[in-house]
């Protein structure tokens, strides 16, 4: 009879167990991931090249990072499945505050690729286009540690070649500005030690808006993400935004 008792046990903790998943039960699968590409189409006379994104916690960020960064995507992602939808903010210079929306409709493979078409349903500019992302998750995965971007950066951006430099302490926050004599603060923090993305906050301080080359308006806040590449993590990519206005650069170590 303990025998017989002892079994009905073990097959009702079993039924339960499964019916319950079992414990286990894989997670939905995620886009996020440091990429670089491709833009075929779109962009008007801007210039694509050497594209760089990032996609972290459903937030797309994607820039040019040739002839000084031109333009910059965005876009708060649905994902279904292996879908992704939304609509994107294109920003058409870094140096420019003028921006327009965009319908995007994509697929991605998780830790591979992902690619994305965008259109204009107004025909204004861009054209339609499509963002052919690879993904490199061996540089999303190396981790993040403040002591790996407490220096002191600097990088040119826009159209007008506007030259920023500024300085990360040991706790992750930021002091710098400009050229044209803007002045920036904010903070850059780990978003998980265990990958390489920092979350960005930047704030304009005095004279942002005084100069054609330097159009981020005074006093404003911009959020977005960085994250490191080369041997030694000496290239800090930077992309941030305040949905109207953007500014990505890519910085080397002074």
């Amino acid at each position: 009879m303990k025998l017989i008792k002892t079994l009905s046990f073990l097959a009702l903790a079993t039924t339960l167990n499964v019916g319950c998943g079992g414990g286990g039960g894989g997670s939905a699968a995620s886009p996020n991931g440091i990429y670089t590409g491709n833009i075929t189409g779109g962009v008007g006379g801007l210039v694509n090249g050497e594209e760089k994104g990032i996609i972290y916690n459903n937030r797309m960020m994607v820039f040019s990072s040739v002839n000084d960064i031109r333009q910059m995507f965005e876009s708060q992602l649905g994902i279904s499945g292996t879908s992704l939808s939304g609509n994107i903010i294109y920003y058409p210079d870094s140096s420019l505050p003028t921006s327009s929306s965009l319908t995007l409709a994509g697929t991605f493979t998780p830790d591979t690729s992902a690619t994305i078409n965008f259109t204009d349903a107004t025909g204004s500019e861009p054209a339609d286009g499509t963002m052919n992302l690879v993904s490199n998750p061996t540089s999303f995965n190396r981790g993040s540690d403040l002591s790996t971007i407490a220096f002191s950066w600097q990088g040119t951006h826009g159209l007008f070649n506007n030259s920023s430099s500024f300085s990360v302490s040991s706790t992750g926050d930021i002091t710098g500005g400009s050229a044209f004599d803007c002045t920036y603060t904010g903070t850059i923090l780990p978003a998980d030690t265990s990958i390489n993305v920092y979350n960005v906050t930047l704030i304009t301080g005095s004279n942002c808006d005084n100069n054609l080359s330097e159009t981020l308006p005074t006093n404003k806040t911009y959020t977005g993400f960085a994250w490191t590449e080369g041997t030694n993590d000496e290239i800090l990519n930077f992309t941030v935004s305040d949905g109207t206005q953007s500014r990505s650069i890519v910085l080397t170590k002074n």
